[in-house]
């Protein structure tokens, strides 16, 4: 069980798109291309029943996600939860599509803290600069950016979501695709 002073952050941001919307639609109705599904579906797979975990213990796995409206997003994260025997439930908001670093730390501050573990979903640049800004002392895996589909997971020192702040977390790993399939 994870220590009670402690939380677990997920930060992901959405994987490859396409570069142009579909017919009559925006930025925010772009999807994922092929490369994207197929990255989502492995890191899926990494994180599902029969996955690897990524090396990392069970009771850290996001018990709550948070995620931007945008079509990509969405689909990241349906593929990426879809072989969760118990997939946590997801809160889809607006306010993360076009948010700053800042706006999604408000967004996380905001999180019942009874979740212990939590995920959001999002975009660059702000995924890119939240995960470079939230380890206490500069990481070498983020110092190049946050590929589209990558992930990175932090262990924050708090006792209450109110209390996340940059500069703080400890990073228990950051992972890019290509992801491996255990089910390969």
């Amino acid at each position: 069980m994870a220590d009670q002073g402690r939380r677990t952050l997920w930060v992901l941001r959405h994987a490859k798109t396409r570069r142009r919307p579909p017919v009559g639609g925006g930025d925010h109705e772009r999807v994922l291309d092929p490369r994207g599904r197929r990255d989502a579906d492995a890191l899926g797979s990494r994180l599902g029943d029969r996955g690897d975990r990524l090396g990392l213990p069970e009771d850290l796995l996001p018990q709550l996600v948070l995620c931007s409206t945008a079509a990509r997003t969405v689909e990241t994260t349906e593929r990426v939860l879809a072989k969760m025997a118990n997939p946590p439930a997801v809160s889809y908001l607006r306010s993360l599509y076009e948010a700053t670093p800042e706006d999604v730390l408000e967004q996380i501050s905001k999180t019942d803290d009874a979740v212990r573990s939590l995920m959001v979903v999002g975009h660059n640049p702000t995924f890119e600069a939240l995960a470079a800004a939230m380890p206490a002392s500069p990481h070498p895996a983020l110092a190049g950016g946050l590929a589209t589909g990558a992930l990175a997971v932090f262990t924050l020192p708090i006792g209450r979501w109110e209390e996340v702040a940059p500069h703080t977390a400890g990073v228990l790993g950051v992972f890019a695709p290509p992801y491996a399939d255990p089910e390969a």
